[in-house]
């Protein structure tokens, strides 16, 4: 069997009660990251990291039946409304809002040999007009919206750059420091907004998870996978590339709000209690004891800025 594929996992099992399961394949074969429900129609919207420079795509994947994802349903690629094979990675204008279009990916399971292969699901979606992201990663909704992060887009630059390979048609691609972006489903195909674009490394640097605050700001994780350059913090010497917690408020601004001193491991799964009161992330680990751990950070939450 290939890889690429989304699996759904029963939450309550006790002992004796794990078995194999199959991969729903009618929600696509790629490089997925990430997954976010609509609570209202059951659409399960997914994100796609096959590597920097590659080109990425933002997903739905509308069930037959909303309980029951295994009992088909319909794959579509995002694509902004008029202007077919949109390029979201550079020249976006945050707080610019853009109608979009679904196009349907007709192989939601392709037989494909490489990521320049024609009839990977990527490459479906955008001959029909879909848009282009950098690394889309971590993806969140709430209250009638889907957040998404671009780790990689942005007209900043964090110093790497990506040469495709001779068999593709990409373009050489510089690395930005990072996008987040939110979907409005909505009439036609609902709306596509830039939120927040890091101006450069020292405010934002290759966001990966996200979450919303109970007041409706945003928290962002990084993973700093840059390396033309090290990225270092009075709060953690010794250490050479230093992950942040970052707040975005709803106006729009940037705030450090934590720094990993415990390793240059990424930061991930960043969510709160179902009381909003403690926000809780996960340091990675290298597999040596006490080096991976989940922190839990309590407010009060109501006196600060998200």
């Amino acid at each position: 069997m290939g890889h690429g594929y989304v699996f759904e996992v029963p939450l309550r099992r006790g002992p004796n009660q794990l078995g194999r399961i199959s991969p729903v394949k009618q929600m696509g074969r790629f490089s997925h990251e990430a997954l976010a429900t609509d609570q209202r129609t059951g659409y399960v919207y997914e994100t796609e990291d096959p590597g920097s420079g590659r080109g990425a795509g933002f997903y739905r994947y509308r069930p037959n039946d909303r309980r029951n994802l295994r009992a088909g349903g319909r794959l579509e690629m995002l694509a902004v409304a008029g202007v077919p094979e949109f390029d979201a990675r550079e020249g976006q204008s945050a707080g610019e809002v853009l109608d979009v279009r679904w196009v349907r990916i007709d192989d939601p399971d392709p037989e494909y040999a490489s990521l320049d292969d024609e009839r990977g699901t990527f490459l479906q979606g955008r001959r029909k007009g879909g848009a282009l992201f950098n690394r889309l990663e971590g993806c969140w909704y709430e209250n009638g919206s889907v957040f998404f992060v671009s780790t990689s887009g942005g007209d900043a630059k964090n110093g790497d750059v990506n040469t495709p390979p001779a068999t593709s048609t990409d373009r050489v691609f510089e690395e930005g420091c990072g996008q987040v972006w939110e979907h409005r489903p909505g009439p036609g195909g609902g709306t596509l907004r830039l939120v927040y674009e890091s101006p450069g490394v020292e405010v934002l640097d290759s966001p990966d998870n996200l979450t919303v605050t109970p007041r409706g700001g945003l928290v962002v994780v990084e993973d700093d996978a840059s390396s033309a350059r090290e990225d270092t913090h009075p709060l953690a010497p010794g250490i050479t590339n230093v992950n942040r917690i970052i707040g975005i408020t709803p106006e729009g601004g940037a705030f450090e709000l934590g720094v990993n001193v415990f390793s240059d491991s990424e930061l991930a799964g960043i969510c709160f209690s179902p009381d909003g009161s403690t926000m809780f992330v996960n340091v990675f680990g290298d597999g040596s004891p006490g080096s991976g751990m989940t922190c839990a950070i309590t407010g009060p939450w109501a006196d600060g800025p998200l």
